[in-house]
């Protein structure tokens, strides 16, 4: 899959998945920088806004975001959900309140920066936070 769509493909499915579950949901005008998608129950009473960060298939990294993700700045978007594409079945979905997800984004890298480079030198903000599904040890619950 060409690097330009794999973004897409994981709003795509975010928004399969919501309608599969009864869900109305709908893909934002691209380049919106707060949130991907919206969604709706079907009687529209109640939406929510939702950020997708997708993983490639080749991707053994994890997941690229930005250091603008903070736990005392989620600008209306209460939802985040991380992807991982595969290349023989369906995605995998990780669904986070935006709040709790910044937090233990904010504390992995506060603790990574903490520690100094093998050399001794300070480690310096590379201006964007990975994240690997490795750090989430339990499924932050949306209850």
């Amino acid at each position: 899959m060409a690097k330009s769509l794999v973004g897409t493909a994981g709003e795509y499915y975010v928004c399969a998945e919501l309608c599969r579950m009864g869900y109305l949901a709908l893909l934002t005008p691209k380049n919106n920088p707060l949130f991907d998608v919206v969604a709706t129950n079907v009687d529209g009473t109640t939406s929510v806004s939702i950020q997708v960060k997708t993983r490639s298939v080749d991707n053994t990294q994890g997941w690229k975001l930005g250091n603008q993700i903070s736990p005392t700045d989620t600008p209306g978007v209460p939802f985040i959900v991380l992807v991982n594409l595969h290349d023989d079945k369906l995605p995998d979905f990780y669904v986070y309140r935006y709040s709790d997800f910044a937090s233990r984004v904010s504390e992995v890298f506060q603790n990574y920066i903490a520690k100094p480079k093998r050399t001794g030198e300070p480690r310096k903000d590379p201006g964007f936070r990975w994240l690997m599904r490795l750090i989430f040890r339990t499924r932050i619950a949306l209850g």
